[in-house]
């Protein structure tokens, strides 16, 4: 069994996973939650008995029973005596943790999580462009204005077109820290960095729905839509901001779906 796996990373932030586990406990933990999310386990359906987990995993005792510590802090699972450990319905889980977001990355359970995860960006993100154009601070508003720069420049960059891809991911995504960033909230921007690594590649998708597999191809639509933003940002068109953040979105999810379609 490996013991270097680690999760809860500390750079998640105030939203990370309840404590930073690592070796063999971390396995465990990993390797049940998987398992859970997965739905191996139904909601109500009981775990296998300690001794029996201790037996497949090939662990002690107090592994099995820290783990199912955790994983009940997490909302996944609750244990009784009597009753043993059950799964608890996906409304107790904490689904912003960041070791379940990993989890269902891995579990079969990613299209629905980025699907989640549009739906959130829609009712967030317009709003998030109105109130950064009407009220961000000059210092917030120039590293929106930088942001966008930076983004159209790698157009022109001189780099393999693999790095070139990467790299327009990585603006695009700085271009929508700093609409975050803009409006000053310390909660918004601590979910954003929980969810960042997701955002990422639910980008990959979108961008894979318009043939750009390994290269930036077909991106016109989505440069205009973007440029659209900046146009109302730059010129202090709070609603046009708005507007224009909101059909950004929903091409993202016309893209995204069309890429879950050509995964299935």
């Amino acid at each position: 069994m490996k013991s270097d796996v680690a999760f809860s990373s500390a750079n998640n932030g105030a939203i990370a996973g309840l404590m930073p586990v690592r070796g063999i406990l971390g396995t465990v933990v990993s390797g049940l939650g998987k398992r859970v999310v997965s739905g191996e386990w139904q909601s109500g359906e009981a775990l296998p008995t300690e001794a029996a987990l201790m037996e497949e995993l090939g662990v002690g005792r107090s592994v099995v029973r820290e783990a199912i510590r955790i994983l009940n802090a997490k909302g996944l699972v609750r244990s009784r005596q009597m009753e043993g450990t059950t799964v608890l319905p996906r409304s107790s889980w904490r689904l912003l943790d960041p070791d379940l977001i990993h989890w269902r990355m891995e579990a079969a359970d990613r299209n629905a999580l980025l699907r989640d995860l549009l739906r959130v960006r829609l009712v967030l993100e317009p709003g998030v462009a109105w109130t950064a154009t009407m009220s961000g601070s000059p210092a917030a508003k120039a590293r929106i204005h930088a942001a966008f720069q930076t983004k159209l420049a790698v157009l022109s960059e001189a780099s393999s077109p693999e790095a070139q891809r990467e790299h327009f991911i990585e603006h695009d995504l700085e271009f929508h820290r700093a609409f975050l960033a803009a409006v000053g909230s310390e909660i918004l921007e601590q979910l954003f960095s929980v969810i960042e690594a997701t955002l990422s590649l639910m980008f990959d998708v979108q961008m894979q729905a318009r043939g750009s597999t390994t290269t930036l191809v077909n991106m016109e639509e989505t440069n205009e839509l973007h440029q659209n933003v900046y146009d109302a940002f730059a010129a202090g068109d709070a609603d046009g901001a708005e507007a224009a953040m909101r059909r950004l979105i929903q091409h993202a999810i016309e893209d995204a779906t069309k890429g879950f379609s050509l995964q299935d």
